[in-house]
């Protein structure tokens, strides 16, 4: 029952909608007709309907008129009975706008689902029988100028028929919001696609697009909505319905099965002549086709009925009409499309994926427990930015954190049936992404399901193909290749992604570009590590810590295994028997999840460990996991933490996490979780908020910047509401606290200095003595808080670079010799800038970097090279941590982390927490023994962004060095082995042949292992 109840209210709307859409029909009668929208109080007029969740393919929610007359700026969601921008100022007051006899229909849009995008007014007509070339004209309004920055882009389209799966657009599209108070006209001109149409007419204006900016979205509404035409009853007149045919996938060289559409007339003085062109034919019988027919008069005198096939000749989308004319008749055009597909190769590609739960390819959704359902998304997989920060459609997404809370679901997408019968191999690969925590997905396949009904009804079996998933949180597309459905070759054949989640966690995840393929050979061997590094942070000498590394593996040829480069880290198949290497028989391992459990046991006190575990088998590309730990005392070092706290507090909506109080929660188990001494707080809005948490730990004090952006000081209106910088630290290390700011003065606003930090968002100092086993030392934190990458991202990157530049410069002329570090949200990577289109890709903070011997970064070196993340959402490092020469050498090397690990205890981290992870850096005073030499060390590679040769130096002599280069998704390209001389000629000979990227150098040798990035330009 769960899935005919849809989810309350809206799906009622939904099922309810073609009922009363046909009794919202309005009649026209003679030209023009005019809706002035002035008696809304009463509800809507005849004829209108508004939506929400629409789309160009779908018409959506049917959403409720609020009758009482509602003002521009509140901004709950809804439609609304707004007062006219006719007539009237943009500074009208409350009572003026609510007494005002002139109205508009409006909405306001909000991150409510479905309204942005997916507002729509929508009028419906009944015919437009005897009537030609209609036009619309209407004003569309802004009507809040002060606290609605977004943009919203408005399109107006149309569709003919009872139920409409396709809308066309018309005109382009007129923008609302920015903080403007508009009423522009609009007018469009339909042509003939209008004329003389039997069946009911739709006619929307409708926000597609998501809003651009940030803030608030605006307050919108049409008003005075006029449609005007020409009128001849006794003219000849063609109806072709449906308008649209749509033939979805089809193997080449085979015709599709018929579709139809119904021709008639009225009124001809003439025969009518069809015509079409291959690769669709048409034919009145259904059984001889061609690309022309005719139909005499007399004929029409009936409607017939035309079959359209379609035989696609080459692969990719196919596009065509069918073009109806008679003398003096407008033209009618059935617009055809379908998809060739290589039998060999069939792609379930989404792109035809526009509506919210009505999905394409051929796939369904089945909802077995939970509100929440397999849906569209317009954030499908582009191939040119694996990252997915911005709309591509599309593809298949679901999602059990909603309403600020995560729901028990048990969600099926399951596949259309698949022939296997004469297939070779048949293989099936897809791209996945997953965000936040949550149980991963299972790909199961079946053939005894009927295709339709509850996949786990009583004698419907599934098999779980242990297909490989991306790790949890990883947020980025991830390419699972050649699933052996070998054990299915048979007719009807479904596989299925199978979703869950919990009222503890409910991931996001994201399918796209799904391939079965029929493989003249058996599939390669494929191995996967659910992480990249397991850190184990401090461990004492002579205790043990256990962590689950899971690794995948399929088409195996021969035995797996796991090896780690370092006593100290063991490993074991049951968390019982630890060695330090494993081996799995090919048929205890493919097509299997194993979970190896590895095991930390450092002997040496004072000491970084840093080791790697190698996963391999006999064809496949090796993994290897880095592995991490150390024995530093934390009763004797100073634990640092950079954390960017995402709008901490904020009562805005929209900006940072729903739920302020669970966020201020989770950010109390962060700070406990971490029991660091100095924090160094990004994006602190709440004051009060910050406050309360530190006054419930106990040995802690702080304080937050007395300015922020575009807030000169603490008495600024704009001071609440702002992203301020703070500090947190434990009195028994830090003592003598004081707190400045770079840059600042009354006069700011007035100074470039301004511009660069983010309009005022200045560094903000404290300088305090640090005590650490009796030894004293003055320290100078720099907390920063650069320009975000924001749009235009040239401006933005060149305001950060300048404020590196200039904090630069500020640290030679003032603080040369001294001890300081410089931390927080840095918006850019250090070893190449995150900015798209900045070419070379020079990272903002060049400045430093080209002089590492004075700013060394310990985040550049242990965390950008090494291919960690500092964020949820995005595969770079952009929380960094720079310190002077001399305070580097209190620096314990190896211990740099992004706290990956804290923020796995919170459910949802990135949705209820903050989008950053904090990052934490050790440091000591004095000698610090037993230091070991670092199993990882930087590899030297000039020159490096390189073009055709690059030369790689390695501090070690010997015939066995090896090799090994990975792509930025973790794809090994080139393994190899020899002298260093040898090495270098194998790079050289591959590099030729590696498209432009980022890449990963490894060289290990006797003594340690070298690691450095690649930039091919």
């Amino acid at each position: 029952m769960k899935q005919f109840l849809l989810s309350g209210l809206a799906g009622a709307l939904a099922l309810l909608a073609p009922e009363a859409l046909a009794q919202a029909q309005a009649t026209l009668g003679t030209s023009p007709y005019v809706e002035t929208f002035d008696n809304l109080a009463s509800g809507l007029p005849a004829g209108f309907v508004v939506y929400t969740a629409a789309s160009s393919g779908a018409l959506g929610t049917a959403a409720a008129l609020a009758p009482a007359p509602a003002l521009w700026n509140a901004t709950n969601a809804g439609f609304k009975n707004f007062a006219s921008a006719t007539g009237m100022l943009a500074t009208a007051t409350a009572a003026e706008q609510t007494a005002a006899p002139n109205r508009a229909l409006g909405v306001r849009q909000t991150g409510t689902a479905g309204y942005d995008p997916g507002a729509a007014f929508v009028f419906q007509a009944a015919n437009t029988a005897g009537k030609t070339d209609l036009s619309l004209t209407f004003r569309l309004q802004s009507l809040d100028n002060a606290t609605a920055p977004r943009t919203t882009s408005w399109q107006v389209d149309y569709a003919v028929g009872a139920a409409p799966t396709a809308f066309m657009p018309v005109g382009t599209g007129v923008a609302t919001g920015a903080n403007l108070f508009t009423s522009n006209a609009v007018t469009v001109s339909f042509g003939s696609t209008l004329d003389d149409v039997a069946g009911p007419v739709w006619i929307r204006v409708i926000a597609l697009t998501a809003s651009t900016g940030s803030g608030n979205r605006p307050s919108t509404a049409i008003d005075d909505f006029t449609l005007r035409w020409a009128s001849n009853p006794s003219a000849p007149v063609l109806t072709a319905t449906p308008a649209v045919l749509a033939f979805g996938n089809q193997p080449l060289n085979l015709s599709s099965a018929a579709q139809t559409y119904t021709l008639s007339a009225a009124n001809l003085t003439a025969g009518a002549t069809l015509t079409t062109a291959e690769p669709f034919s048409i034919s009145k019988d259904g059984t001889v086709y061609t690309t022309i027919l005719n139909y005499s008069a007399a004929d029409l005198a009936a409607a017939k009925t035309v079959s359209v096939r379609f035989t696609p000749t080459a692969p990719g989308p196919a596009t065509g009409t069918v073009v109806n004319t008679s003398a003096g008749a407008t033209a009618r055009t059935v617009v055809l499309t379908g998809t060739g597909i290589n039998p060999n190769q069939i792609v379930f590609n989404f792109n035809g994926c526009t509506g919210s739960t009505t999905l394409s390819d051929g796939f369904t959704q089945v909802s077995v427990v939970g509100p929440q359902v397999w849906g569209c998304t317009t954030f499908g997989r582009d191939p040119n930015a694996p990252a997915g920060t911005t709309a591509f459609p599309s593809g298949v997404q679901i999602n059990g954190f909603a309403n600020g809370t995560n729901v028990t679901n048990e969600d099926w997408l399951v596949s259309p049936p698949l022939n296997l019968t004469n297939s070779t191999f048949p293989l099936l690969s897809y791209w996945s992404r997953t965000a936040f925590n949550g149980p991963a997905l299972r790909l199961l396949a079946s053939t005894n399901y009927p295709g339709t009904g509850s996949p786990t009804a009583a004698g419907v079996t599934w098999t779980d193909l242990n297909a490989a998933f991306p790790a949890p949180g990883t947020d980025r597309w991830t390419q699972t290749q050649n699933v052996d459905l070998s054990a299915y070759k048979t007719a009807g054949v479904y596989v299925a992604f199978v979703y869950n989640s919990t009222t503890d966690e409910g991931a996001r995840w994201t399918l796209d570009d799904v391939v079965l393929t029929n493989s003249a050979t058996a599939p390669p061997p494929t191995l996967a590590a659910s992480a990249r590094g397991l850190s184990f942070g401090y461990q004492a000498v002579g205790t043990s810590a256990v962590q689950t590394l899971r690794v995948s593996a399929a088409n195996l040829t021969g035995p797996l295994t796991v090896v780690s480069s370092d006593p100290a880290f063991q490993l074991s198949k049951d968390g019982t028997a630890f060695s330090p290497s494993l081996s799995y028989p090919a048929a205890d391992a493919a097509g299997k999840t194993l979970a190896v459990q590895v095991r930390f046991s450092p002997a040496a006190a004072a000491t970084a460990y840093a080791a790697t575990a190698t996963v391999a088998a006999a064809g496949a590309p090796t993994a290897a996991v880095a592995l991490s730990g150390n024995t530093y005392d934390v009763a004797g070092t100073l634990e640092v933490v950079n954390w960017n706290m995402e709008w901490f507090g904020s009562p805005a909506a929209g900006l940072g996490p729903p739920d302020k109080n669970l966020q201020a929660a989770n950010a109390a188990a962060v700070f406990r979780g971490l029991n660091a001494d100095v924090y160094a707080l990004q994006e602190v809005v709440d004051t009060v908020r910050l406050r309360a948490l530190v006054s419930a730990l106990p040995g802690y004090a702080y304080r937050v910047a007395y300015f922020g952006s575009n807030a000169d000081d603490s008495l600024d209106a704009d001071y609440a509401g702002a992203q301020k910088l703070a500090f947190v630290y434990r009195t028994a290390v830090v003592s003598n606290p004081k707190f400045s700011a770079f840059f600042r003065s009354k006069a700011a606003q007035n100074l470039p200095d301004y511009s660069y930090w983010s309009s005022g968002r200045f560094p903000f100092v404290m300088q305090a003595d640090v005590v650490l086993n009796g030894v004293r030392k003055p320290v100078t934190f720099v907390a920063i808080h650069a320009k975000a990458n924001t749009s235009p991202t040239a401006t933005s990157y060149a305001r950060r670079k300048s404020a590196a530049d200039e904090l630069k410069a500020k640290l030679d002329a003032d603080y040369a010799g001294r001890d300081f570090v410089v931390l927080g949200d840095f918006n850019d990577d250090l070893d190449q800038t995150v900015t798209a289109g900045v070419a070379p890709p020079t990272t903002s903070y060049s400045a430093f970097t080209a002089d590492a011997a004075n700013y060394p970064s310990p985040t550049l070196q242990e965390l950008s090279l090494t291919g960690k993340q500092s964020t949820v959402a995005y595969n770079d490092v952009i929380d960094h941590v720079i310190t002077s020469k001399s305070f580097y050498n209190s620096y314990l090397k190896g211990t740099a982390e992004v706290q990956t690990g804290i923020a796995g205890i919170i459910a949802n981290y990135g949705t209820t927490t903050s989008d950053h992870y904090p990052v934490l850096t050790r440091y000591a005073f004095g000698t610090v023994t037993g230091t070991r030499p670092r199993a990882a060390a930087p590899l030297a590679l000039y020159p490096n962004p390189a073009g055709p040769a690059v030369r790689l130096e390695v501090p070690e002599a010997g015939a066995h060095l090896r090799l090994q280069v990975h792509t930025a998704t973790g794809r090994l390209v080139l393994d190899g082995q020899g002298t260093a001389a040898q090495l270098n000629q194998q790079l050289n000979q591959r590099l030729g042949g590696l498209v432009p990227g980022v890449y990963l150098v490894q060289v290990v040798g006797a003594q340690q292992t070298y690691v450095s990035r690649l930039l091919k330009q």
